[in-house]
């Protein structure tokens, strides 16, 4: 209890939030949690570990954007009818040829890293969209919650291609997370 107040077992201002291990979704991918601020995906399904990651968010599930979406955004239209659909339509609009995806603040400056995120004071979105247009965004998470789907990306340097590069994913649904 705090001297300050007897019904206050501890002091708010002194509690660390608790560090992030990792993130595990149902099909059995982990995300852990680099010291670098980076994250790393091993897919379970491949025995593979994939580069690390620059940036991570979490894409909500199709009840809570359909719960929140303002009323001019047509869910059903856009990304369905039900959960299935919408996962679908989402993979489609990251993985489909000619795609582009970006993590943006409010006024549309991409994100490309965790520390660029992590300065944010103001809501970030994910991109849908193709080179030249956006089609739609949808507000993202910085912080994984179970329910939500994993969105994480890089953008690296190919010698042999001699450019920049960026790598994207959609993951599955967040089951767990662990913290250190």
């Amino acid at each position: 209890m705090s001297a300050e107040n007897p019904q206050m077992p501890f002091h708010p201002e002194k509690e660390r939030p608790r560090e992030i291990d990792s993130v595990i979704t149902a099909r059995g991918s982990v995300y852990r949690y680099l010291p670098d601020g980076t994250t790393q995906r091993y897919k379970t399904a491949e025995q593979k570990e994939y580069e690390p990651q620059t940036a991570i968010v979490f894409v909500p599930d199709y009840e809570t954007i359909k719960k929140s979406a303002p009323p001019s955004f047509n869910v059903d239209t856009v990304l369905g009818e039900n959960e299935t659909q919408c996962e679908q339509s989402l993979l489609e609009k990251v993985q489909g040829k000619g795609s582009r995806n970006y993590i943006v603040n409010a006024q549309g400056a991409k994100l490309d890293t965790k520390e660029a995120i992590e300065q944010e004071t103001g809501p970030i979105f994910l991109t849908f969209g193709s080179e030249n247009k956006v089609d739609f965004f949808l507000p993202v998470s910085t912080k994984p919650k179970v329910g939500y789907y994993t969105f994480d990306t890089r953008k690296y340097y190919d010698p042999q291609a001699g450019e920049w590069k960026r790598e994207r994913h959609l993951g599955n649904k967040v089951t767990e997370i662990r913290y250190k």
